[in-house]
């Protein structure tokens, strides 16, 4: 406390909060809720994960697991801390966390699968089953979610890596998983625990002849833009919510800082969703030459595709590929077509601003007229009110 002219001022201190966190989503909502609260924040990368002299800080950021030293000093000063971690721990009752919630991923998984038809839907992961093992959540909620919903899971358990030279344990691991996937019903729908395992499993389906996706779709874990990206086929993956994990810890610490108790278990953060990609663009169809065909129609839906264009795509007579669209899909070729150009256009309404007068030339339909009509008749409503329909939905959602 110090006196001037006017009075008395009251010495205000900051308080000091240390950070030792990985992800940068998570950062950024944490440094954005520090700067409105008014800490001063630390990154313990710049002191080598060392706590440097100076006041005693106030409360942390960790990475890192309960009983690492990091952590172990930090007990010891009595500062609070708040674990931004990417699995569950046994010793998480030490130090309070907050998680992506992996059951829930794993359910969100089997349930993409199944929304595209999947009757057969796979798991890849170092000991899969085992109640320790770090991905083991996800897996389990997925197995539990295929099973509610009537579907078949299969399990491929990873040899742990040895001593091998790394071209003949890929040449080894290409050979187990394809063996495992050429021994199971097709199409089938694979879970990996992490994006670079499901590029990889894309790479040795390619190795043994195994079309992705239209026989084998693949999901994989994290959303890491550049590993999905540049996998053989485009990766689609579940995408944990970082930020809001950042701001769950943030508002944790806060409350620990303010002397409340730690929560008995984690907290869950629910994944945003799917970033739907390439490798599970597809409904599941066991005629490969159907599914070669609906590939071909997404893949050009915006030009002015005929049912001859198509059947020329995969050597096919009209006839015969009528004949095999109607046994596999209940439906005619035109049908199909018209079908995803109405869904790419609902998603087009839902995550852009676009006119609507620009949609036609996006999504094949002849006219505005044509799309309108052909919207209405499948939706009961116009393309303009469907947009703020959904939209409001998601808002309300968000809330």
């Amino acid at each position: 406390m110090s006196e001037g002219r006017h009075g008395k001022i009251i010495r205000r201190e900051r308080p000091r909060v240390l950070v030792s966190v990985r992800h940068s989503d998570a950062l950024r909502a944490i440094v954005h809720l520090a700067r409105e609260w008014e800490w001063d924040l630390l990154d313990l990368g710049f002191t080598r994960q060392t706590i440097p002299p100076g006041p005693q800080p106030a409360g942390a950021f960790i990475s890192c697991l309960p009983d690492d030293p990091l952590a172990e000093r930090l007990r010891g000063l009595g500062c609070p801390a708040v674990r931004v971690g990417s699995l569950p721990n046994p010793r998480d009752d030490l130090l309070p966390a907050v998680l992506p919630d992996l059951a829930a991923s794993g359910r969100l998984a089997a349930d993409h699968f199944v929304e595209r038809g999947f009757k057969q839907i796979g798991l890849v992961g170092f000991a899969p089953l085992d109640p320790e093992a770090n991905f083991y959540p996800a897996f389990k909620a997925f197995r539990e979610r295929s099973e509610e919903l009537g579907v078949i899971c299969h399990v491929h358990r990873l040899k742990p890596t040895t001593k091998e030279h790394e071209p003949d344990r890929y040449e080894r691991r290409t050979r187990e998983v394809g063996q495992w996937l050429a021994g199971l019903p097709k199409p089938m729908g694979v879970l990996s625990y992490c994006d670079y395992e499901s590029a990889r499993i894309c790479t040795m389906c390619q190795t043994t002849g195994l079309v992705v996706p239209e026989q084998v779709a693949l999901l994989g874990y994290g959303n890491n833009e550049l590993i999905c990206e540049l996998s053989p086929v485009a990766l689609s993956s579940i995408e944990p919510d970082k930020e809001e994990q950042g701001r769950q810890a943030a508002h944790l610490l806060r409350r620990l800082m303010a002397g409340e108790s730690a929560p008995e278990a984690p907290i869950m953060v629910p994944p945003k969703g799917i970033v739907a990609r390439r490798s599970t663009e597809v409904l599941a169809v066991g005629d490969l030459r159907v599914a070669r065909a609906m590939r071909f129609m997404w893949d050009h839906l915006e030009q002015n595709l005929s049912v001859d264009n198509v059947a020329a795509e995969v050597g096919l007579s009209r006839r015969s590929l009528e004949r095999a669209f109607r046994a596999e899909l209940g439906l005619g070729v035109n049908a199909e077509l018209r079908r995803r150009r109405l869904e790419r256009c609902c998603e087009l309404l839902k995550t852009t601003d676009l006119p609507i007068l620009e949609l036609p030339s996006l999504t094949g339909f002849r006219s505005t007229d044509y799309l309108h009509r052909a919207f209405r008749k499948a939706y009961g409503t116009t393309p303009q009110r469907w947009r703020k329909e959904n939209r409001e939905e998601d808002d309300e959602g968000g809330a």
